[in-house]
């Protein structure tokens, strides 16, 4: 059990003033799955009023408008949270985690692979769920680069996994795409871990009773260092930021992070 603070900023520079800029947020952890959000404030810049929303997937979603014209916009969540990844929750899982979406759908390579590293098929693999889930997620660390720049936010799992190389978004997919194959229910989370400057995602896996974390970039389980910001069947479910606007500026984006644990002061 740890208690986190955080502090999330994200800044988009634009070549040109736009307008009626609408846009979605899931910068805002939600008190579910091991972690209890303490106290949390989102700030957008320029000020507009914000509309507090759950999506179909249970995240925190922030909704505004700016209509006036602007060249800059940014946003920043900061707050504490209590994470204790051993209090999960019980709770079944949708049967949409178990098929294939848009950006997680497996191919041959990714099934044999899967097949290959858990050492069994989809006929017995409940049996050794979470040992499959390990040696799967340690075959695909070794077997992936991770190389910043390699791939898109649309890029599939197939794509990343015929080239052995991505970021975080990537690993979490390909695992995901492989532990489908074997039947398992599996879906992709974003959020936040101590000592990254950056997002990060990782996969959760229903165990029959409880979802679990792995983190497939670290080749690690996910523990109370990881603050949840929100899931999905992939990334095209729980984008952290999406928006459109009306103009054709060239964009330019800057992420300040940082997580520290701060248990010590409580």
């Amino acid at each position: 059990m740890r208690i986190l603070s955080y502090s999330f900023e994200t800044a988009l520079h634009l070549s040109e003033p736009v307008r009626e800029h609408d846009f979605l947020l899931r910068c805002r952890p939600k008190s579910a799955g091991g972690q209890t959000v303490l106290s949390t404030q989102t700030v957008v810049t320029p000020d507009t009023r914000l509309l507090e929303l759950t999506d179909g997937f249970g995240n925190a979603v922030l909704a505004g408008r700016i209509a006036a014209e602007h060249d800059e916009f940014s946003f920043l969540s900061a707050g504490r949270v209590l994470v204790d990844r051993a209090d999960q929750p019980c709770e079944p899982a949708h049967p949409m985690y178990r098929r294939p979406s848009a950006l997680a759908a497996c191919d041959e390579g990714i099934a044999a692979f899967a097949r290959d590293a858990a050492g069994r098929d989809s006929a017995d693999v409940a049996g050794d769920l979470w040992g499959c889930v390990r040696r799967i997620s340690g075959a695909l660390h070794a077997a992936m680069s991770y190389e910043p720049g390699s791939t898109f936010t649309t890029t599939s799992a197939s794509e990343a996994f015929a080239q052995r190389r991505g970021v975080c978004q990537d690993y979490a997919h390909i695992l995901i795409a492989a532990l489908r194959s074997l039947g398992a229910a599996a879906r992709y989370v974003n959020g936040l871990i101590v000592g990254d400057g950056a997002t990060h995602a990782w996969v959760e896996v229903h165990d029959g009773s409880r979802w679990r974390g792995i983190d497939p970039t670290n080749d690690r389980d996910v523990d109370d260092d990881y603050i949840e910001l929100a899931h999905g069947r992939d990334f095209s479910d729980c984008p952290i930021e999406a928006g459109v606007f009306r103009g054709g500026a060239d964009q330019r984006q800057e992420l300040f992070i940082s997580v520290r644990d701060q248990s010590m002061r409580v």
